[in-house]
């Protein structure tokens, strides 16, 4: 099976569609359609997994965007994020998806209530669709990395008035692990 992402003149319609490359038969796997506009060239993800048996897809079709793991053979789905994240949360990136482990972690953004909405936080969840967690903590937009064997992420985070806050956290549950670093600006500020 090739997949190939078709974008209709338009942009108010798009499809994943699957190509037997041996009898040329194509089918549409994913069928989204828009009555406004489709940013598929931004807000797009698209990877089979489970031996091509199942596709893991981000759409806007909620009205805010989200993963879904959609049946290949069939075109079902589950909604892996929107059950987990409620207006106006949405999903910004996919991280990674791991098939071993059986998730995806993922950059989600209006997470907290009382935060700015555009700050972003690490999360995880279940190629299931369970086990929601976010894994990045504190009232700031987060930028984080891997150690190397995926077990901690050190995770940065600060705000226009707050300097840079850095932390260990474990990438399975966002569990702190020690506090590295915390920046003071009060010379700054206070002069």
């Amino acid at each position: 099976m090739i997949l190939c992402l078709y974008n209709q003149r338009g942009h108010q319609h798009v499809r994943v569609l699957a190509i037997d490359p041996r009898s040329g038969e194509v089918e549409a796997l994913v069928d989204e359609h828009s009555p406004t506009f489709i940013d598929y060239a931004h807000k797009t993800f698209c990877e089979l997994i489970d031996d091509k048996r199942h596709l893991i897809w981000m759409s806007e079709r909620s009205g805010f965007n989200h993963l879904y793991k959609v049946n290949t053979s069939d075109g079902s789905l589950i909604e892996l994020t929107l059950p987990h994240l409620a207006s106006p949360a949405l999903v910004r990136e996919v991280e990674q998806v791991d098939e071993e482990s059986g998730c995806v972690w993922f950059t989600a953004s209006g997470l907290v209530p009382g935060q700015d909405p555009y700050f972003r936080h690490l999360c995880r969840v279940d190629l299931d669709g369970k086990n929601f967690v976010r894994l990045t903590d504190g009232d700031g937009d987060h930028r984080w990395e891997f150690s190397p064997d995926r077990r901690f992420i050190v995770d940065r985070f600060s705000r226009v008035d707050m300097p840079t806050v850095t932390t260990v956290r474990s990438a399975q549950d966002g569990s702190l692990v020690c506090e590295l670093e915390r920046g003071d600006f009060s010379q700054l500020v206070n002069g």
